[in-house]
């Protein structure tokens, strides 16, 4: 501690490694390269782990989708090669199966013009009931979404995606006008982004929305057929095990084999979910194994110098051997040494890390939010979180001190005597 408040003591340290300046720098320069390519590489790659599992984990994170297909196998009578199609009724029975949160059903998506004032605007219409509104993770961005009552009345109603809506009239609001779809009129009760990016059934920025059952009245479809169901279980349920109740079931109604991977197309978001963390666990994990590498060649590099420092400086060591300096006060200065010359480096590479995050924050960051629609741009950054920093800093200290230790014990191996002799 009194080494510390000592000024010569630090003055000392400085002209010791001032007597080179540019050995100095060069060998800092190896620090300071690994720990910013440790800390920028760790800010990036937990930033974007961040938004992509971030906007993953919402509503469709523990869902499954379901999709009716050309049959491959036979099953109870029924030959291979058969289409079929899924009903709404199975929605309503999935819906009711233990440890399911919701389920929901999206209907045909059509190619139509949205026609507004006369004017022609490329579209899809795609209908939606209300679980799948919800798992599909849109949001309200002016008015509102659909609601129970435009299912059940059969509303001529729509919802429009917010970008699109801007570009059909730019600085006018949408909500109440009427536009045309096909040959039918439909109100615009609402404009919508999507939150949720990762499970993109319908385009998001083209897409407009009108209720499941008003799409089925004015196409008088009869049956209620669904192009794709999905489930949501509850969040401390077994989502394979719901998968595949729901593939039993939807297989009994249909005299569809359950096995029939092909016939009864699905994915399961959560196992999607788990490896994309799992991947950039690994990224993470091999950005601290690069990092890390990076770093220690830096660190033997200072390492290595030290020893040079230590041989040169043989007879210094020698005359405080001999008038009586303390092995351990020997290994302390060249502990010191090595230590305060890896932590400026240490501390210029973590700092020019940090400013390069902040640059990328203002730049890079709103453009990939952007192109993800994400509206709220204060939940992400690619700024190093503190713990992790600290992590990272803990780490630069601890090859510091080892960078002094073998140097250190050559200092104190050195005889006085032999060390005197030397011209």
């Amino acid at each position: 501690m009194m080494h510390i408040l000592d000024i010569e003591w630090w003055n000392e340290i400085f002209q010791s490694l001032g007597r080179n300046k540019r050995r100095s720098i060069f060998t800092a320069l190896g620090v300071v390269w690994g720990t910013f390519m440790l800390v920028l590489l760790l800010g990036v790659g937990m930033g974007l782990s961040d938004i992509i599992v971030g906007e993953m984990a919402d509503n469709a994170s523990n869902s499954t989708f379901m999709f009716p297909q050309q049959t491959s196998v036979p099953y109870k009578g029924m030959k291979s090669g058969r289409w079929w199609n899924m009903r709404y009724s199975d929605v309503e029975e999935l819906a009711g199966l233990p440890g399911v949160k919701r389920a929901g059903a999206l209907g045909p998506t059509r190619s139509y013009k949205l026609v507004y004032n006369s004017t022609a605007h490329d579209s899809y219409t795609a209908a939606y009931d209300l679980g799948f509104q919800t798992t599909d993770g849109i949001q309200a961005a002016e008015g509102r979404l659909l609601n129970r009552i435009d299912m059940t009345r059969m509303r001529k109603v729509c919802i429009v995606p917010k970008a699109m809506a801007e570009r059909i009239d730019p600085g006018n609001s949408l909500i109440g006008k009427a536009v045309r779809l096909g040959n039918t009129y439909f109100t615009v009760v609402g404009t919508y982004v999507k939150t949720n990016q990762m499970f993109n059934m319908t385009n998001p920025d083209r897409t407009v929305i009108i209720p499941y059952t008003t799409d089925n009245y004015i196409f008088n479809r009869g049956s209620l057929y669904v192009t794709a169901v999905t489930v949501t279980g509850e969040d401390d349920a077994d989502l394979s095990k719901i998968e595949a109740e729901c593939r039993r079931v939807i297989s009994d109604n249909h005299l569809v084999s359950p096995d029939d991977d092909k016939a009864i197309y699905s994915f399961n978001a959560k196992e999607l979910l788990d490896k994309i963390k799992g991947l950039f666990n690994g990224v993470i994990f091999l950005t601290w194994f690069v990092g890390a590498g990076t770093l220690l060649a830096g660190i033997i590099g200072i390492s290595n110098i030290m020893l040079i420092i230590v041989r040169e400086r043989r007879q210094e060591i020698g005359v405080r051997r001999a008038l009586g300096a303390r092995p351990k006060e020997i290994i302390g200065q060249v502990l010191a040494e090595s230590t305060v010359l890896s932590l400026i480096a240490g501390i210029l590479g973590m700092t020019a890390a940090v400013l390069v995050q902040g640059v990328l924050d203002k730049t890079l960051l709103p453009v990939i939010l952007q192109n993800a629609y994400i509206e709220d741009h204060a939940l992400y950054t690619l700024q190093l979180p503190f713990g992790t920093a600290l992590l990272a800093f803990g780490l630069i200290l601890a090859g510091s001190l080892a960078a002094g230790i073998l140097p250190a014990y050559k200092a104190i191996d050195i005889n006085a005597v032999d060390a005197l002799r030397e011209e």
